[in-house]
Formats: C-alpha cells, sequence, structure tokens
C-alpha cells in the first residue's frame, strides 16, 4: 500500500483508501467453507491502521480562539457571485486584458 509508506503526519488520500477496502471486500470472500475468512479481515484491519496512523503524532490541543473567531467570520460572511458578467468584470479590474475589449 502507498499510503503505508508515507511519513507522519500525512494527510490521506482517502480515495486511494476506499479503493484499498473495496478491492480487499470484493476480492476475497467472507465466509469460507462455513468460517469467517479471518486473512480478509486482517487485510481490512491493515488498510483502516495505515489511515490512522496518517494522524499526526503530535496532536495540536489548544486554538487561539481569536483565530478560530474570525476563521469562523469569515467563512460565515462569505459571498458567492454566480453573475458571469460580474465576475469578468471584476477579472478585467484585477487583471486587465491585454488585447482590446470587444463591446
Amino acid at each position: 500500500m502507498l499510503v503505508a509508506k508515507m511519513t507522519s503526519p500525512t494527510v490521506p488520500f482517502v480515495p486511494l483508501l476506499l479503493k484499498d477496502l473495496t478491492f480487499t471486500h470484493e476480492g476475497n470472500k467472507t465466509y469460507f467453507a462455513g468460517l469467517v475468512n479471518f486473512e480478509k479481515m486482517h487485510m481490512i484491519a491493515n488498510v483502516l491502521r495505515s489511515f490512522r496512523q496518517c494522524k499526526s503524532k503530535y496532536p495540536v490541543t489548544s486554538f487561539d480562539q481569536k483565530k478560530v473567531f474570525e476563521s469562523k467570520n469569515l467563512i460565515r460572511n462569505f459571498k458567492v457571485i454566480d453573475n458571469q458578467r460580474r465576475l469578468m468584470e471584476i477579472s478585467y479590474q484585477i487583471e486587465p486584458s491585454k488585447r482590446k475589449r470587444v463591446e
């Protein structure tokens, strides 16, 4: 597994982990001859263990409350512009076109 070779702290690439879980689940029978297939369970546990190892060895336990408040406030007041003409105007203000605009 590629994720298992990464060093902590890392951000897990969830689609890769889901792919590993899917192939492990779909490619191996849960029961074999009426008995639980523990090899499959070990493989699933290894994928989940690698996901848990992606967490930092030194978790952040304290937060600067002012920064948290500012971040939440920024997100709450975030305005979405879905008018294409307005977006184009803002784009031209930020980075004027080198070509002449035809109107």
